[in-house]
């Protein structure tokens, strides 16, 4: 009854359902949690003790300075006791200090040493998974795991397993202590330090439930804030951004809502333990009060028994508030694992190839079909072409035929369904990723550059490439004189995603990296498509010279492009409609026709314009 007024009703609903599946799941992911850790285990076993001194020194001197008080009151601290408890006194605010200073020093570098392994594996396991998985999922929920999810982590790894260990043994000895006193005491610290324990677990359900809905909420607004930044210049022109906003706004409530049922559990969370701890107290002074008037206890007693009775259940705090967070802790964790335990898309277990042994870089397709998911048509059905060494090869067809999803494929970003795809006589599949990428060279129609200089983003083409090369590179890509206007030349920042430079220039600095790479197969994907006419006549007379004797395969619209290749393989609705020269073409497929009529009607608009 009492978890339930913590839920939403769609909570309420299905804990029943879910609560075995959540437990297990919970479970494994504490388990993965451990192992995380187990590389640092004897810095963690330094932090347990180091928890459980700092622990029993803040007894310690809390017990001495009570029972130094006592003893006041009483009249009989003399000199000589006085410094017989002094020199323990000093010895044990030391302990305690360096214990802290220990405790935060080893807790948190063995938490730091796993959050980042913890981050490698999840950027590992993406660099497996993409692009299909980044397609399926948006970058900002991604950002969310691998950062802020990541983050939460902490919690678990700097403060739940040395705190939980320390704490168990310094409330044992507590109860020693207290069972010297007095046995009745040993028996109540021990039924109120259960129900302290016991209140967060109890509300465990509820807090599991709320933590993923709260790092799912973040994730929903993370992904809302970063698509209105990247977009916010599409907003303001289309007159978005009133319902962009609104909609960030209930995305926020949302959040806020969910943040608002988490508290609300963790005040009552708190305010159970605030109560428990009061209730102790007031009973060891009532109880012990009674003891000093029986004359059972020496007043120099009393005010360190009622002092201890507060701090006996310091541990037991340290550790309830770690556990209030753990909802947070097993929905961020559980959001990693699920990227963890992602099905890659395409399993990179092909050996190493030489690329000598691979002969004449020969590109078969032979009867590909592929479909990006089950719920949608399929992009390619059962399409065969062959692209024969030194041959470019262009792939024409109207929007969504299927020409980009044949250049990923055989960049093997995805794999087929049924069918194969060759390079050189062998199976692309039966080759590793690495020795495929040495074969191929791509420029791709949205080209990234990173936030680094020009002459980086270039020499991503062949890393050990020198400056001479990579200018060369640039002159042949027709980018080189404007990379020296620019105020620090090569040097020169290209900013976030390339957003200091135009979209024609970002394609450039592309080419440039693709003939600095010079891989003997090469794939244009719509290469020239943000250039001008100007820029893009120099730009193709230097891709023919870089085609020439290279197996090409090139993705088109514009006529020049398509003129200018050997073949032409033409594409409607994932097949292959027809496949010769542009002049077997024009005489033999009517659809064709069609395509170039449209093309050169489009190309003669722009133009007058």
């Amino acid at each position: 009854m009492a978890s339930e007024w913590f839920s939403s009703p769609v909570e309420v609903g299905v804990k029943g359902l879910e609560s075995s599946e959540q437990a297990r799941t919970r479970w494994r992911n504490f388990i993965q949690l451990f192992k995380s850790m187990k590389a640092y285990r004897a810095e963690m076993i330094v932090t347990i003790v180091v928890t459980f001194i700092k622990h029993g020194s803040m007894f310690l001197s809390a017990f001495l300075i009570s029972y130094m008080a006592g003893l006041v009151i009483e009249g009989n601290l003399d000199q000589s006791r006085f410094w017989s408890l002094f020199w323990p006194l000093l010895g044990a605010i030391l302990l305690r200090a360096a214990a802290f200073y220990g405790e935060k020093w080893w807790g948190h570098d063995v938490a730091y040493k796993a959050l980042r392994d913890f981050r490698i594996r999840i950027f590992d396991k993406l660099d497996v998974l993409a692009p299909a998985f980044m397609v399926r999922h948006h970058s900002g929920k991604i950002g969310t795991t691998l950062m802020s999810d990541v983050e939460q982590l902490e919690w678990f790894m700097a403060h739940t397993v040395g705190s939980y260990i320390a704490a168990i043994a310094i409330v044992v000895v507590a109860l020693v202590f207290l069972a010297t006193i007095n046995g009745v005491l040993a028996l109540v610290m021990t039924l109120f330090a259960a129900l302290a324990t016991a209140t967060p677990f109890f509300l465990q359900k509820v807090a599991d439930v709320q933590g993923r809905e709260v790092r799912e909420k973040m994730a929903q607004a993370n992904k809302s804030t970063m698509e209105g930044i990247q977009g916010l210049r599409e907003l303001m022109t289309l007159n978005g951004l009133a319902r962009y906003r609104e909609n960030d706004r209930k995305i926020l409530r949302e959040l806020y809502d969910a943040q608002y049922r988490y508290g609300r559990r963790q005040g009552v969370e708190n305010g159970l333990l605030q109560l428990f701890v009061g209730m102790f107290t007031v009973f060891v002074m009532a109880f012990c009060a009674m003891l000093v008037t029986s004359g059972q206890m020496d007043f120099a007693w009393y005010p360190a028994a009622v002092m201890m009775s507060t701090l006996l259940f310091s541990p037991i705090m340290e550790v309830s508030n770690v556990a209030r967070n753990l909802g947070n802790v097993t929905g961020a964790a559980d959001r990693i694992q699920r990227v963890l335990d992602e099905t890659e898309e395409v399993v990179d277990d092909g050996p190493d190839v030489d690329m000598v042994s691979l002969g004449t870089p020969r590109i078969v397709f032979d009867d590909v079909s592929f479909s990006y998911d089950e719920s949608t048509a399929p992009a390619l059905k059962g399409v065969s072409f062959t692209v024969e060494p030194g041959e470019t090869v262009a792939l024409v067809g109207p929007s969504g035929a299927g020409k980009t999803t044949c250049s990923s494929l055989l960049l093997r970003t995805w794999d087929v369904d049924s069918g194969s795809i060759s390079v050189a006589g062998r199976d692309i599949r039966e080759m590793s990723l690495d020795s495929l990428h040495t074969l191929l060279s791509a420029v791709l129609q949205d080209s990234y550059l990173f936030n680094m200089p020009v002459r980086e983003n270039i020499r991503l083409g062949r890393l050990d490439a020198s400056d001479d090369e990579v200018e060369a590179a640039a002159k042949t890509a027709h980018i080189h004189d404007f990379i020296e206007s620019l105020p620090a030349g090569y040097d020169t920042m290209t900013g976030e995603r390339g957003s200091q430079l135009s979209g024609g220039q970002r394609q450039r600095i592309s080419i440039a990296r693709a003939v600095l790479k010079n891989a003997p197969i090469l794939i244009l994907d719509e290469a020239v498509s943000n250039l001008d006419t100007e820029n893009e006549r120099a730009i193709q007379k230097a891709l023919d010279e870089q085609l020439a004797g290279r197996t090409s395969l090139v993705i088109a619209h514009r006529l020049s492009t398509i003129l200018s290749a050997d073949r032409i393989v033409v594409l409607n609705a994932g097949r292959v409609e027809a496949d010769g020269t542009h002049a077997e073409l024009l005489a033999t497929s009517e659809f064709y026709r069609k395509l170039i009529e449209l093309q050169l009607a489009k190309e003669q608009e722009d133009a007058e314009e």
